[in-house]
């Protein structure tokens, strides 16, 4: 059978719904009817859906133990956003620090050709604002890699 090459859903992990709903209203999403105020929260994207959801909460659902105050701050996983210039990862920048996200590494040129920059939400989430030259978007937003 094989399993798909593809997700459905990315769930972060949020110490607070309604806060955390509040910061991806302020950056422009628009949240999905089907969210339930203050418990859990679903942005539908061209590429799947994003879920925010109390951190313990989604921690017992794994079965996992909550992570607890010397856990390390960075989770090992970064989201990417694909931007058509330069100039719309640095507008992109921009907005995410105004609606009160922070910036984890300023917007730079990369070895591979492209221009990156990293920022994180309230809760730490790490968000790859991206412009890569050899992958263009197609009418969604998605990138075409490999002619794919």
């Amino acid at each position: 059978m094989g399993i798909p090459q593809r997700f459905s859903l990315v769930t972060l992990g949020v110490a607070d719904v309604e806060a955390a709903t509040a910061f991806y209203h302020r950056i422009g999403w628009r949240e999905a009817p089907s969210s339930v105020p203050g418990d859990v929260s679903f942005f539908a994207t061209p590429g799947g859906v994003l879920a925010l959801w109390e951190t313990a909460e989604l921690a017992k659902d794994a079965a996992l133990p909550t992570f607890h105050a010397n856990a390390p701050h960075f989770r090992a996983v970064a989201i990417a956003i694909n931007f058509a210039s330069r100039e719309e990862v640095d507008d992109a920048v921009g907005d995410w620090v105004l609606a009160g996200g922070q910036i984890s590494k300023r917007a730079a040129n990369t070895a591979w050709g492209g221009y990156t920059a990293y920022v994180a939400d309230p809760d730490g989430n790490l968000w790859e604002l991206a412009h890569n030259p050899g992958w263009p978007l197609d009418e969604r937003g998605l990138p075409q890699i490999d002619g794919a």
